[in-house]
């Protein structure tokens, strides 16, 4: 029989000293790693399964590439959470400055994990926890039951943001790559993953991230359900549709709604853009339509109220402090006079009140407008805003050529949540904030318009090139 020889790597049963070595200190690491921060593993092991989903099926070169992509993008936040935690003394609840109201979600959070961990605390803390109607969310019961099951974690707890905002990220990448292509496809990944204020939000505590996964959950859920290629992956899609419309309203009022209108305007844009004289005929007869609608009791009595509402807490914003902007007439802004004056709006100070919002959601702030240092160093992130509008434009032209469904699904969800956010904001900074929920979809456009705008020029180009080399007769 044969000896193994000094030359003959070592082996137990088959497997190398090495592997078993690498084993041993993986599970060392995983489980020092486990016993100081659970919720950490998980978000490590998560991460790890989003990204094996993200790269398959794709070649080797993109697939470096998308690797690539997602490993700098979460060694990028996991840093910036690593800097709370260096930069906040023991035992004090806080997070980044940007945060809002992040610092309060998360003492509410704790606050009720004490309460169903069976421990004690003070009444008034009780009371803010359960009983306080500002700042509720379901939200406050998903960090709460995290911590619950994982322990306390106040710097861990954003990693839950964080694969949110990864998610939504891979899962409209795959959606995206199948209906624009995969250039489109990559680069609205590295924009959705690196623009400053989108990855500033993915590490906060706030709501938003969650909110942007249901609204995902349900884009992605609907074209799954609609065009699925097998009847499992169409009951898939409609279960996702399902989770997002019984969640969504516990996140943020009023957000089932928005998935509907926006749901419905997708799938009846999609249908009209079909045929160009469908698309004409949809277009000479919505306002029409629209007109006849408004003239209804029934609804535009409804319409009024939602927005009398909306100026309310509109002008609720420019009173309070802070950088605000008006979007009515000053009168409005007095305070003795302010419910009444509301209640006997006309019809015109309503379509101009809607107009006006719509076009400060776009154009706000203005250069001029800066007063502090932050507003002065946010005027780049707000070019980059501006550029991304007329980019979409190009792109929800182009996307309809390409992927008709997926391209009104975009457009109908960014311009449903666009007035919603005008209507009902005043302040700057909140509604920079809440525009920025509209980035996650409406970077996909944007990108579709640089690529078609890239392959329009270049065309051009070529054919000038070849006129100009082309010998006259």
């Amino acid at each position: 029989m044969e000896q193994p020889t000094s030359s003959q790597p070592n082996r137990v049963v088959g497997v190398s000293r090495s592997s078993i070595i690498w084993v041993l200190l993986a599970g060392v690491f995983f489980g020092v790693g486990y016993a100081a921060s659970p919720l950490t593993v998980w978000f490590l092991g998560s991460v790890s399964v989003l990204s094996a989903w993200g790269i398959r099926g794709l070649s080797v070169r993109e697939r470096n590439l998308v690797l690539g992509i997602l490993t700098l993008a979460i060694v990028t936040r996991l840093l910036l959470i690593f800097s709370l935690f260096l930069a906040t003394e023991p035992f004090e609840m806080a997070s980044f400055f940007w945060d809002g109201d992040g610092v309060y979600y998360k003492q509410r959070a704790e606050w009720i994990r004490q309460v169903w961990l069976g421990n004690q605390i003070a009444p008034l803390d009780y009371e803010r926890a359960f009983s306080q109607i500002y700042g509720w969310t379901s939200y406050l019961y998903v960090l709460a039951y995290l911590q619950y099951w994982f322990g306390e974690a106040p710097y861990a707890i954003h990693l839950f943001n964080v694969f949110l905002s990864l998610s939504v990220a891979v899962v409209l990448y795959r959606l995206i790559r199948a209906g624009y292509g995969k250039a489109t496809a990559l680069l609205g990944l590295l924009l959705l993953l690196f623009m400053p204020t989108p990855l500033l939000w993915s590490v906060s505590a706030l709501k938003e991230s969650l909110y942007v996964f249901l609204i995902m959950l349900a884009v992605v859920g609907t074209v799954l359900a609609v065009r699925g290629p097998t009847i499992t992956r169409r009951a898939v899609g409609v279960c996702a549709v399902i989770i997002a419309f019984a969640t969504i309203d516990g996140v943020r009022v009023g957000g089932g709604l928005l998935l509907v209108v926006g749901i419905v305007g997708g799938l009846v844009g999609s249908v009209a853009t079909r045929r160009l004289s469908v698309a004409v005929l949809v277009v000479a007869l919505l306002p029409i339509a629209m007109y006849g609608a408004l003239r209804t009791d029934a609804i535009y009595s409804r319409i009024k109220s939602q927005l009398e509402i909306a100026a309310v807490q509109h002008i609720g914003h420019v009173k309070t402090v802070g950088h605000s902007y008006k979007l009515l007439e000053e009168r409005f802004y007095v305070d003795a006079a302010r419910e009444i004056a509301i209640t006997a709006w006309t019809p015109s100070d309503q379509a101009r009140y809607v107009i006006k919002a719509v076009a400060s959601l776009i154009a706000v702030p203005l250069p001029w407008q800066a007063r502090s240092t932050t507003e002065f160093l946010f005027l780049p992130l707000q070019i980059i805003w501006y550029l991304m509008v007329v980019f979409a434009v190009v792109g929800s032209v182009a996307g309809l050529r390409r992927d008709p469904f997926v391209t009104c699904m975009l457009v109908a969800t960014v311009a449903v949540g666009a007035v919603a956010i005008a209507i009902y904001n005043g302040n700057i900074g909140t509604m920079v904030r809440l525009r920025d929920t509209l980035v996650p979809f409406m970077v996909w456009l944007s990108a579709q318009g640089v690529i078609a705008t890239g392959s329009a020029w270049r065309a051009s180009r070529w054919r000038s090139l070849v006129y100009l080399r082309t010998p006259a007769h």
